[in-house]
């Protein structure tokens, strides 16, 4: 049962990496990324950086840079100094900040008032079932728990995809 769940991990990290991918015993390599991060004891922002622009299409070299120029041309900013901020944890309110923006979600009315503000966001991912109600905006995460709320991010997108195409 446990390798059954690794590979559906492993299918589903490919197809957040390019949906046009076919989970196979070649495409391994494509998803090297996500298997080195599942297994992090303490996600850093670059890794949301990292999962944010693979999520929005971008597929060159891990390099923050360019991650985070693709990520503004897609209309998420980031801070001014996020250079020097990239090996800090991770925390739960930038983490859910970065993901409802590459998504698109303009929320609830505090969200929309306070955009930028991680716990409004926080407040958001909640309502969405992104996270649990006990989520607080400077709860560090593993890399795992990234992968957790990035899983539970493209599924959401999916099933409102499919909504919209009906």
């Amino acid at each position: 049962m446990k390798s059954r769940s690794w590979l559906f991990l492993m299918c589903f990290m490919t197809a957040i990496a390019s949906p046009y991918y076919i989970c196979a015993a070649e495409e391994e390599g494509k998803t090297e990324y996500f298997r080195n991060l599942l297994r992090k004891d303490q996600a850093t922002i670059e890794d949301a950086v990292h999962a944010t622009a693979r999520y929005k299409g971008y597929d060159g070299n891990t390099d923050a840079a360019a991650e985070i120029e693709f990520l503004g041309k897609s209309g998420i900013v980031f801070p001014p100094g996020i250079q020097k901020i990239l090996k800090d944890p991770l925390d739960k309110g930038s983490a859910t900040y970065l993901l409802l923006k590459a998504l698109g979600i303009k929320g609830g009315i505090m969200y929309r008032l306070f955009p930028s503000n991680q716990r409004y966001a926080i407040r958001e991912a909640v309502d969405l079932g992104f996270l649990p109600a006990t989520s607080v905006v400077t709860e560090k995460m593993t890399g795992a728990d990234l992968l957790g709320l990035l899983v539970k991010v493209v599924e959401y997108k999916r099933k409102k995809g499919a909504v919209e195409d009906e």
